[in-house]
């Protein structure tokens, strides 16, 4: 018997073991999805997909496994989340009705959960060239949808799962004639937003469809990524290759591109990287934290090459979107879950749709785990410490000096009793953010504002409340706000 076949007898082992325990039956779904990476005397290091599996399995199940690990022989346990290049995925414990097969090692799938991630997938730092041309990529007459370029890109982030909304609705639209019609009228493509908007889904599920279509010189990097691979090349002497590797693609997608602030000559080497892709007719997306504007650490010349294409902003999901993105993943998972609840989480999470899917994933765990039935009061129960764990780090004044520099007022005018219309919207805005961003009651918030009153405090959340209603660039400045406050 090989040392691979022995390896896994002996995980299986310690999940009969485990199953055996009374209690244990929900439990086993979690720990299907671990990777048992190393099982000797001297340690057990177990191997799960993201810090959220690891967190519940310490939690739930830790000393079960332990105990187990122990009577076979084996040594301490040790947990490792998995990194960007080695993601296990994982078929999430909801699917199927709750009826998934456990106790076994789970590989990598097209349909794994919103938390999977691509099985066993290359770096893309290796030094050798890697062009997406490999002889064990399908020939273009055999891909399908669920065929996925290698790389470090997630499984389940796909065009038909991106949810389209007016806060998104623009970028949508501008990768999807990019598919159309590569390196012509839109090139490049800089989408821009806050943190968990949905640039990164965009940007990967846009690649898998050129992938799709058959074309094979595409790559999709993290900038950071990019950086290392030029020092690299510069430290290896290995230039050339670098440069032929990537100014000969058709399309480059390149994430997180704040990453490189400060790196002069990255960012001299990425502008030429740019222009000779769009000079051999490729196509070049982009995706960061900011517009290209207030990107004060890039140089001017790469600016205007992501000014010369077509600048896209994703914002924080509408209230209609949010409702449309819990809908699809609670029927993706065969939960039926209240409209109530839905709602509640809706309107609770407004600035993320990764948190969004966060809370939702936290709330058909707490089921899962505790065998409770979904209502309202155990979406209250469950996730007011994730709705309020933001909040409570902010404070009015963090509130105030954002919205002042927003207005371009100094902070103090603010707390002062100027009633000018400028500083009062500002005020009135600030009274706004800080009713739903921390936990302070509108007298505390009128108090901190100047020794303001409670009436006038709540006088002062209720006009922005129903202006925001009528007047769309006050609610565009405030969700910008937000999200920014929010981080």
């Amino acid at each position: 018997m090989d040392s691979g076949n022995s390896h896994q007898e002996n995980w299986q082992t310690i999940l009969n073991t485990c199953s055996g325990q009374q209690g244990s039956i929900t439990a086993m779904r979690w720990l299907g999805t671990v990777n048992p990476v190393d099982l000797s005397p001297q340690k057990s290091v177990l191997e799960v997909d993201s810090l959220f599996t690891r967190d519940l399995l310490k939690k739930h199940c830790e000393d079960l496994l332990a105990t187990a690990l122990k009577d076979q022989g084996f040594g301490r346990l040790e947990w490792r989340v998995s990194d960007a290049g080695q993601q296990i995925s994982r078929t999430g414990p909801f699917v199927e009705g709750r009826k998934t097969a456990v106790n076994r090692i789970v590989s990598a799938s097209p349909d794994s959960s919103i938390a999977g991630e691509s099985s066993r997938i290359r770096h893309l730092d290796t030094p050798r060239s890697e062009n997406l041309q490999s002889e064990n990529l399908p020939s273009i007459g055999n891909v399908s949808q669920k065929a996925s370029p290698p790389g470090n890109m997630r499984q389940d982030l796909t065009l038909d799962r991106f949810v389209v909304g007016k806060s998104n609705q623009v970028a949508y639209q501008a990768v999807k004639a990019v598919l159309r019609d590569p390196g012509s009228k839109y090139n490049p493509v800089f989408l821009h937003g806050g943190s968990g908007l949905g640039k990164t889904h965009l940007l990967q599920a846009i690649t898998r469809e050129f992938f799709i279509q058959g074309e094979r010189s595409i790559r999709y990097v993290q900038c950071e990524k990019f950086v290392q691979m030029f020092v690299r090349a510069l430290q290896n002497k290995t230039i050339s290759q670098f440069r032929s590797e990537f100014r000969s693609l058709k399309v480059l997608a390149i994430d997180d591109v704040q990453m490189i602030a400060g790196k002069k000559s990255s960012q001299e080497e990425l502008i030429e990287t740019i222009d000779a892709i769009q000079q051999g007719g490729g196509q070049v997306l982009l995706a960061c934290d900011l517009p290209p504007r207030q990107c004060e650490f890039l140089q001017q010349q790469l600016k205007s090459r992501f000014l010369a294409g077509l600048v896209a902003r994703m914002e924080p999901p509408g209230m209609e979107t949010r409702l449309s993105i819990l809908e699809r993943e609670a029927i993706r998972h065969g939960i039926q879950v209240p409209h109530e609840v839905l709602h509640y989480i809706a309107d609770s999470i407004r600035t993320s749709v990764r948190e969004l899917l966060g809370a939702l994933t936290r709330l058909f765990a707490e089921v899962d785990l505790r065998g409770s039935t979904i209502d309202i009061s155990l979406a209250r129960r469950c996730l007011e410490p994730l709705v309020r764990e933001g909040q409570r780090m902010l404070t009015v004044d963090q509130i105030v000096e954002a919205v002042a520099r927003r207005w371009s007022l100094p902070p103090e005018e603010l707390y002062s009793r100027s009633r000018t219309r400028q500083t009062a919207l500002a005020r009135n805005v600030a009274t706004y953010l800080a009713r739903i961003l921390t936990n302070r009651s509108l007298a505390e918030i009128g108090a901190e504002l100047g020794s303001r009153t409670h009436a006038t405090a709540s006088n002062s959340y209720r006009k922005i409340r129903n202006c925001i209603e009528s007047d769309a660039n006050l609610k565009m400045e405030i969700e910008h706000l937000e999200a920014e406050l929010r981080g």
